[in-house]
């Protein structure tokens, strides 16, 4: 068993429910090891544990209550805003699953299905990108690779650098490419001295599949009607130890439907999504809510009042599901981005200026977890539409 040391840090504010989850994901990066992150008396005080071999800064605390301050500087005690509670959260049940069947964990954050888990993985895909039908979404298969550029293009290095996978190789140099075969000869493992033999990243993995529609409209005047996508792809966003099962991966898979057109016409569709999602929980029997998000889209960490701006125009609404012990896990988010691809990548709507741009992305392992948290792994006890649904038909024959 690891050896921890125990934090505790009081703040100088109690810390509202949209500010510890925003905490929650940031103490992890002040220093390494840090773990078990939880909140006391009424938010007021945090704890967390940093394992035994991992010396803390000497001023981790003063850190913890900077960043407090931040966040809360940024959040300014808005309270969020529910739009849609599902009728399950009036009296919700659990089945809960400790060990999912199929699931392999392949490292960190790294994970492999196959069984049932895999079978409710396909099924979830399945439906959510029949959700662009009723727009005639365009399917759009992406790379996995983005260009740094690109990703720089999106505020994403500025925003969320802590989150970005880079994607290198070694230098084109025989002399390096050597000193690294002889430096890695005889062990099987890399170590600091790796990142001196590579290249400076040219590209990194893609944190959202919605950004490589924003970058294949560059420099075009789109149709007053806009243009819809369907787009299904893996991302990848490190976020340290908070990374645990199905709830918080490095690797993981999104589909989206992305709307690009003027404002009026993307909120409409914005509108129309949440309505289907709303739907859907209902039909499938999930215990949660279509609420704002503590974490806009997108928000530079120096840029208090742009934090303010989208969180009070309610520019992201996240679907949150419900765990045991009163845990919530964001499955997915109807996000409106206002005119920021637009003028990033000098894209127009005919007759209307910058496009304006809205997405609704699932994250699909996510929802496999929440619901076999809420459903249980046996599928006679299932909703009738995941039930009866192809994916979970005995097979003939």
């Amino acid at each position: 068993m690891i050896e921890t040391t125990a934090f505790k840090v009081e703040l100088s504010q109690p810390a509202t429910d949209m500010v510890q989850e925003e905490l929650r994901k940031q103490i992890a990066f002040l220093s390494p090891g840090i773990s078990n992150i939880r909140f006391e008396n009424d938010g007021r005080a945090v704890t967390f544990e940093v394992s035994e071999g991992n010396a803390p800064p000497d001023d981790l605390e003063a850190q913890v209550k900077a960043l407090a301050a931040r966040i809360q500087r940024g959040l300014r005690q808005l309270q969020r805003k529910v739009i849609f509670v599902s009728p399950r959260m009036q009296n919700p049940t659990f089945d809960t699953v400790d060990e999912l069947p199929g699931l392999h964990g392949m490292g960190l954050g790294i994970v492999a299905f196959e069984g049932l888990t895999l079978r409710l993985f396909r099924y979830f895909d399945r439906i959510f990108e029949a959700v662009g039908d009723k727009w005639s979404a365009v399917p759009l298969q992406t790379p996995t690779l983005i260009p740094s550029h690109v990703l720089a293009k999106c505020d994403y290095f500025r925003s969320f650098p802590h989150n970005v996978t880079f994607a290198s190789h070694l230098r084109e140099d025989s002399q390096n490419i050597d000193g690294f075969r002889q430096r890695y000869h005889d062990v099987d493992h890399l170590d600091e001295h790796a990142a001196s033999h590579f290249d400076t990243p040219e590209a990194c993995l893609s944190p959202a599949v919605c950004y490589h529609t924003y970058y294949l409209n560059r420099d075009k005047v789109l149709p007053e009607s806009g243009l819809t996508y369907g787009v299904c792809g893996k991302c990848f966003r490190y976020e340290s130890s908070n990374m645990s099962d199905l709830r918080r991966l490095w690797d993981f898979t999104m589909r989206e439907v992305v709307f690009l057109g003027f404002r009026e016409h993307v909120l409409e569709r914005r509108t129309e999504t949440i309505d289907w999602m709303s739907k859907m929980l209902v039909e499938h029997e999930l215990a949660g809510e279509i609420r704002t998000a503590s974490d806009p889209f997108f928000v530079a960490p120096d840029a208090v009042s742009k934090t303010y701006f989208q969180l009070s125009s309610e520019t992201k609404f996240e679907v949150s599901l419900l765990l045991p012990n009163d845990e919530r896990l964001a499955v997915g988010s109807h996000n409106y981005h206002s005119d920021f691809f637009g003028k990033a990548f000098n894209t127009n709507i005919e007759n209307h200026g910058a496009m304006h741009s809205v997405c609704m992305a699932f994250g699909l392992e996510r929802w496999v977890y929440a619901f076999l948290q809420q459903h249980g792994e046996e599928i006679e006890r299932w909703p009738a539409v995941v039930r009866s649904a192809p994916e979970f038909q005995k097979r003939r024959g």
